[in-house]
């Protein structure tokens, strides 16, 4: 493997200021609140990416792991292709973007304390769908889902989570699935599917869902937009 490609934030998909909303669930399903988050992806030294955070979650949060994901956040990466390490302080891990535009990564928070699977999806130039999980020792402790617009864009990031979404694959125009978040353990026996969130992006004329297929070895979950 190399040792990263020349890439600055000038010319990455996923580089600039972006405004973004995140809507926190527990992982029953109850939704918690929210958080608002200004992320900044700018060249640093060496050919990497410097990803800096400032998170304000909302005052339901009080209480909730993800209040403790207030305040700001700085870790750099080394573009290698497909693949993306995040080199830290405040993320340790990796991601692939499966496709352009369409990424998960896994990893860890270390001052935060949680582990991390994520998806980042750009649906359009100036729009990203994105969110995941965050765990503790293999235990979900919140799953997020959300979207980011270009802070020079003047539009509020908003999915609008009452609007109705198609009950059956064959409903969705196009797709573009992004994952696994994380494969299955083992050889898989037959697996019990379940969607665990369908949404539609009014602003981004888009929609997306979660879906989850389980077996004794694991669990593999999809994000497909479309």
């Amino acid at each position: 493997m190399s040792e990263g490609t020349d890439i600055d934030a000038a010319s990455d998909r996923f580089g600039g200021t972006w405004l973004v909303t995140e809507h926190v669930y527990d992982p029953d399903g109850t939704y918690r609140g929210s958080v608002s988050q200004r992320r900044r992806v700018e060249p640093a030294a060496d050919g990497r990416i410097r990803v800096v955070q400032h998170c304000e979650p909302s005052p339901d949060l009080d209480g909730h792991p993800m209040a403790a994901f207030a305040g700001d956040w700085t870790f750099e990466l080394q573009v290698d292709g497909p693949r993306r390490r995040y080199l830290g302080p405040d993320v340790m891990g990796a991601a692939t973007e499966w496709q352009p535009g369409t990424m998960t990564g896994r990893g860890i928070w270390p001052r935060f304390g949680y582990e991390f699977e994520s998806y980042s999806v750009l649906v359009a130039s100036d729009r990203q769908l994105t969110g995941g999980f965050f765990s503790l020792a293999g235990r979900s402790v919140a799953d997020i889902v959300g979207v980011a617009v270009p802070e020079s864009s003047g539009v509020e990031p908003r999915l609008d989570l009452s609007a109705p979404v198609p009950e059956a694959d064959d409903r969705w125009p196009l797709h573009r699935t992004v994952g696994p978040l994380l494969a299955a353990v083992g050889q898989p026996s037959p697996l019990r599917r379940r969607r665990l969130w369908a949404m539609r992006d009014p602003i981004g004329a888009s929609g997306f869902e979660l879906v989850e297929d389980a077996s004794e070895h694991g669990r593999v979950v999809s994000v497909t937009v479309g």
